[in-house]
């Protein structure tokens, strides 16, 4: 249990807690934000500031954000969503989590100023108390992660000089549309009304994009046309390239322990980066690495082997996972842990991992609603895939490692956090 999540139990138990409850449409609006901002005596909203959606790489972005502005000297208010170890990781200055003590006395405020409407939601809570706290910190850039979709998310009703959005896939169908046109235009409204919006997306999400932000008057810059990486070459477990910005500039980079998916999360960062702080230098040799927990990371087993951890849950995202795994164990098979959250499209996620993995472990979500282990067994049993059930992670994780690795968790953040605090050690290659 989290320490944080204790403490502070009698001012979350007041909050809806949609990304819990998961419920099969939207139940929000931004109402509720847009009045507590503009309550009596609430600070405003730092600025410059940045929004970052999308289907995969929000958070890799943010990380890459916060961690150039960082190396450039720069304070910077990141805020980001799931959790995986604490709640106090989804805000953060300068790197730091939020102390307990602030959330203690910011809460109670909110809940306070709902008076007889309607109280924020969880996640609208912890937006609101992550704005006043960067006021207060004084930072000199925000960076906003969107929970779910865009166009109704609460960070959306927070001032923004850049939105982003990364690529677009089919995920939260229920609530966002089940086309990527449908779900890009839930994300789309990221970029603002005559302000500046970057994407990484591609095909029909793309068209949805370029009208978007043609109807709202706001200037595009598109991964692969007016910014990216070429040149990319791999030295042991670093990337090197040279990254191309919207100005024009051609600057070497090297990433230390890089995987793949990461480098167009780098160059949507970067060329944000060079537009809210224009005079601050761009640290890219090497470039500031994402310290982000369950994403790709990978920790040593005591047998030798590898463990992998990472909170993928949609298709393109899982296939990220088969080939950063191809690519660092060349000819190995991944034995896999698996449990997902209710209403994923886990067969079309796990038809990616098929080629690269040879058998399942496949367990209960604690936390939130889970799809049945039953039905996920029987697709793969099916499919011809050696694979067994368990009640918990903690026995997934002592299946799992009965057997060869590369050894995986995928599937949800939260059972990945849940084994990372299983096996979190000092000897563990695990971010810090």
């Amino acid at each position: 249990m989290d320490p944080a999540v204790e403490r502070l139990a009698p001012l979350l138990l007041q909050l809806v807690n949609y990304e819990r409850l998961r419920p099969d449409k939207r139940l929000w609006d931004l109402a509720t934000m847009r009045r507590l901002l503009a309550r009596a005596g609430a600070p405003p909203p730092p600025r410059p500031a940045v929004q970052v959606g999308g289907s995969k790489g929000k958070g890799t972005t943010c990380a890459f954000l916060e961690g150039l502005a960082m190396a450039a000297g720069a304070r910077v208010g990141c805020y980001t969503s799931p959790h995986v170890t604490t709640l106090l990781e989804r805000i953060r200055v300068d790197g730091a989590d939020v102390p307990v003590e602030v959330l203690e006395r910011l809460l109670p405020e909110l809940l306070e100023a709902s008076e007889d409407d309607r109280a924020p939601t969880f996640f609208e809570a912890m937006t609101l108390a992550a704005a006043a706290w960067f006021t207060h910190e004084a930072v000199d850039l925000a960076v906003w992660e969107v929970g779910l979709g865009g166009r109704h998310d609460a960070t959306t009703a927070l001032p923004v000089d850049v939105g982003i959005v990364t690529r677009i896939e089919l995920e939260h169908t229920d609530v966002l549309g089940d086309t990527l046109g449908a779900i890009a235009g839930e994300k789309a409204p990221v970029i603002r009304p005559g302000g500046l919006g970057l994407t990484g997306a591609e095909g029909e999400a793309l068209d949805v994009i370029r009208a978007h932000a043609a109807a709202v008057g706001a200037r595009l810059l598109v991964l692969g046309e007016h910014f990216g990486v070429r040149a990319v070459q791999w030295d042991g477990g670093a990337a090197r390239g040279e990254l191309w910005l919207p100005d024009g500039r051609r600057l070497p980079f090297r990433l230390p322990e890089a995987a793949a998916y990461e480098l167009p999360a780098l160059a949507l960062a970067a060329a944000a980066f060079v537009e809210v702080l224009p005079n601050a230098p761009l640290c890219l040799d090497p470039a500031p690495r994402p310290r982000l927990p369950c994403r790709f990371e990978v920790h040593h087993e005591a047998d030798g082997d590898v463990l992998v951890l990472d909170g993928a849950h949609t298709e393109e995202s899982m296939q990220a996972v088969a080939d950063e795994l191809r690519r660092r164990w060349p000819g190995r098979v991944a034995q896999v842990l698996f449990a997902c959250a209710a209403g994923k499209r886990w067969r079309e996620g796990l038809s990616r991992l098929l080629p690269v993995a040879d058998a399942f472990v496949v367990t209960e979500l604690s936390g939130t609603v889970g799809e049945a282990p039953g039905a996920i067994a029987g697709f793969l049993t099916g499919l011809g895939r050696r694979c067994e059930t368990v009640p918990d992670a903690a026995t997934g994780l002592r299946a799992l490692r009965k057997r060869p690795g590369p050894r995986l968790v995928v599937g949800s953040f939260y059972l990945a956090g849940q084994v990372r605090q299983l096996v979190r050690a000092p000897s563990a290659d695990e971010p810090r």
